[in-house]
């Protein structure tokens, strides 16, 4: 599978993120200077599917681009991990276009596993 380096401002979250947990990989990236996992996204609207600290701690680190994944929702399976929210690629898109987030860790993608060599980060700056 291969990746695409893309501007972090152009990919488009689904759900929440814990701002602890994004303080902890933004320090975590800056020490070890290197970018070790992408950011999986959907090609329909730069959908995030997994990697939304990922993005946020790109968008503080202040990188131009941040490699990614791409799929599309036509080959991924998604399910809800919250009790009484559901979630289907449909319902997805619709949030988006109305701007609507889903809350922190409410949809899973069963995403293939992929490989990646770490980037170092002064190729996304």
């Amino acid at each position: 599978m291969n990746f695409y380096l893309i501007d972090p401002k152009k990919l488009n979250p689904i759900e929440g993120h814990s701002k602890e947990r994004v303080n902890w990989l933004s320090e975590k990236i800056i020490s070890e200077g290197y970018w070790s996992n992408p950011i999986a996204i959907a090609k329909e609207h730069n959908l995030v599917m997994d990697g939304h600290h990922r993005l946020e701690s790109s968008l503080i680190l202040g990188l131009r681009r941040v490699p990614c994944f791409v799929f599309s929702y036509k080959e991924i399976n998604i399910y809800s991990l919250r009790d009484g929210i559901k979630v289907s690629h449909e319902i997805i898109e619709k949030n988006f276009l109305h701007s609507i987030i889903f809350p922190y860790k409410t949809v899973k993608h069963e995403l293939p596993n992929t490989k990646f060599k770490p980037i170092s980060l002064k190729e996304l700056n």
